[in-house]
């Protein structure tokens, strides 16, 4: 599970150090590291190739026709596999550089069984965005156990 916040720098070879624990996640069920744009912010969205292949499989279940299998298509073509080096860096490819506005510094969020890079200007943007929502909504309401009868 991907969960914390991280701020990592980016070198001038568009490197950045996966967080540890994300690292952790992925060599410990043996998986490789895919990222891509997300298709809610502007930013990216790292997963393992199993959570993709369940992507994949799901755009199978839709009419093939439809706008939203095109969108989760171009989605896939905009994804890349990574590989860490030794010292568990990865190679954020340019397209996807430009696209999150990445430069030097990286805001990884962890979400559960994905994450987010984001550049720290438009994470601190979605931050304040979701405390405003909780300060005029309150908290979700969740069902963590639903009961069927």
């Amino acid at each position: 599970m991907f969960l914390s916040t991280s701020h990592n720098k980016i070198d001038l070879k568009c490197r950045v150090s996966i967080p540890a624990a994300y690292r952790f996640f992925l060599e410990k069920s043996d998986e490789q590291l895919i990222l891509f744009k997300s298709l809610q912010f502007k930013c990216l969205e790292g997963t393992s190739f199993s959570r993709m292949q369940r992507y994949i499989n799901a755009i199978d279940e839709l009419d093939a026709m439809s706008d939203e299998a095109f969108v989760l298509r171009m989605m896939m073509a905009d994804s890349f596999e990574t590989k860490f080096d030794a010292s568990g860096r990865i190679v954020i490819p340019e397209t996807l550089m430009n696209f999150a506005e990445l430069s030097n510094k990286a805001v990884f969020m962890g979400i559960g069984e994905s994450f987010y890079i984001w550049c720290p200007t438009e994470y601190e943007k979605q931050y304040k965005k979701s405390q405003k929502i909780l300060e005029e909504k309150g908290p979700p309401k969740l069902i963590l156990n639903k009961k069927t009868e």
